[in-house]
């Protein structure tokens, strides 16, 4: 009796474990026959060579465009900015990565598609100077772990994901100006610059301008403009270095216009100018920033953040920064002269 109990324990495990096998492979199967039966024109939204990719064209339904082109020492953005690279790194590597999770319902489709039609980002991909792909990025599936897009002249609409990645990903794709921008104040090497002013607003006799000409330099006094002939040139040589990379926190959206018209229409710390010898010309004005609720170490309220600032770049963004980065440029005239 406990031998037949014993053998019918060890039938029923067998027979479990026939099921489970049958069950996954069917299901195999089933999810492999109608990926399969989708022509592959109609779901090939990735592409294997990224590097081939020389513009890429992002529009929205309410006409924001994003136009992203490649040139040899960076990515362009609107044809007047510079790209955050970073940005354009991960929007590669989601052209190279992107999958089809499973074709959408059809139960859903008719949905979807609509849609897709009412909001949705179009995205142009160009590669060596030819329109190589066109697709629709719409919202993310109901669980957030799939994104809803369709191929250009295609009515069949798919869930897209990125093997190992949870989430959608819509947001890289975004047509928003701002989160495309580098937040770069100076870019500029020393052997390109012709000339530099630095004016202090608070100390008038602090200020000068530093003139550049193939390794030789010329300090002033600003704005007497009167040369300075005794001064440390490997200090002055140092300073002009330290406009190669000079990056801000973050563009300014916390902030109500009315204010920010009033902090432009005030007096600024200091204004600096580069001049470049192709003639380029890089302005920014440092504003002090209000203490608006920050506290000292001793727990007092502070008139002014000691941390970060307000900055004016050619009259057009109003940016974060800090003061961490940006003082080596704050620096008096007294300090490139010799005793």
């Amino acid at each position: 009796m406990q031998i037949n109990n014993h053998n019918s324990m060890k039938n029923r495990k067998v027979l479990f474990i026939i099921l489970v096998i049958l069950a996954i492979t069917t299901t195999y199967f089933i999810t492999t026959n109608s990926h399969a039966t989708i022509k592959k024109e109609l779901r090939d939204f990735a592409i294997e060579d990224t590097a081939s990719i020389d513009k890429i064209f992002l529009v929205d339904k309410e006409n924001n465009s994003i136009l992203l082109e490649r040139t040899p020492s960076n990515w362009k953005l609107n044809k007047n900015y510079i790209a955050r690279q970073d940005l354009v790194n991960v929007l590669l590597k989601t052209m190279l990565r992107i999958r089809v999770k499973e074709p959408v319902a059809n139960s859903a489709r008719e949905n979807i598609i609509k849609n897709l039609a009412v909001k949705s980002t179009k995205v142009e991909i160009y590669r060596q100077g030819k329109l190589s792909k066109v697709f629709y990025v719409g919202g993310p599936t109901q669980d957030s772990y799939g994104t809803y897009m369709i191929l250009e002249n295609s009515d069949s609409p798919f869930i897209m994901e990125i093997p190992g990645f949870r989430g959608y990903l819509s947001p890289r794709f975004s047509t928003y100006l701002i989160e495309w921008k580098a937040q770069i104040a100076f870019a500029v090497r020393l052997e390109e610059i012709s000339e530099v002013t630095v004016q202090n607003h608070q100390k008038n006799d602090a200020s000068f301008k530093i003139r550049h000409n193939d390794n030789n330099f010329e300090l002033y006094s600003w704005p007497e403009n009167k040369r300075i002939e005794l001064y440390d040139t490997l200090i002055v040589k140092r300073f002009l270095m330290e406009f190669r990379n000079k990056n801000f926190n973050k563009y300014i959206e916390d902030v109500p216009t009315e204010w920010q018209d009033s902090i432009k229409a005030s007096v600024p710390m200091y204004s600096i100018t580069v001049n470049t010898k192709k003639g380029n010309v890089t302005q920014v004005k440092a504003y002090s920033k209000p203490g608006w609720g920050n506290l000292d170490f001793l727990g007092n309220p502070m008139d002014t953040d000691q941390d970060n600032f307000f900055l004016l770049i050619n009259k057009v963004d109003f940016v974060y920064a800090q003061y961490y980065t940006f003082d080596p440029l704050f620096v008096d005239i007294k300090s490139f002269i010799k005793d």
